[in-house]
């Protein structure tokens, strides 16, 4: 009886925990109690992800030592971040540090680099793909599309 007890309550903590990932892809409505909603440059609004100050998250494919970007990296989107509405995607790296990646509309135009981690001499080249840019920053690669970009 215990045993039986026992496995249905392991069937039921178990069903409880599926469905807890979510895909960057997805359409449901955010809880607009999870929200904030706060003024763009241009006279617009745009939301923020619930306790975080970015527009949108999403996991992006990227890559290290030059490696292609099979990888995933957490990612966060400020959009209209500086005065001339400018963007920002910071990229949480797998070493745990960040990388900020600054957009004019949806065309890169710069990474932030450091004189101690060597990327200050890097290289920043981009390539789009339809709706997709891949940066290469050094060895350093990310692929974002432009919807996470801009919104939409």
């Amino acid at each position: 009886m215990q045993k039986a007890i026992f496995t249905g309550f392991l069937v039921l903590a178990l069903s409880a925990c599926s469905g807890g990932e979510t895909d960057s892809t997805s359409t449901e409505t955010p809880d607009p109690a999870a929200t904030e909603t706060v003024p763009t440059a241009d006279g617009t609004e745009d939301v923020l992800v619930a306790g975080t100050d970015y527009n949108a998250t999403t996991i992006l494919n990227c890559g290290f030592d030059n490696a292609p970007p099979t990888q995933s990296c957490d990612a966060g989107v400020k959009r209209n971040w500086g005065d001339d509405g400018t963007t920002l995607v910071e990229v949480k790296k797998p070493d745990g540090f960040t990388r900020a990646i600054f957009f004019k509309g949806t065309e890169p135009y710069g990474a932030d680099s450091a004189q101690a981690d060597g990327s200050a001499g890097w290289d920043f080249k981009t390539t789009r793909e339809g709706d997709q840019v891949t940066i290469n920053f050094g060895p350093e690669t990310y692929v974002i599309v432009d919807a996470f970009v801009e919104g939409g």
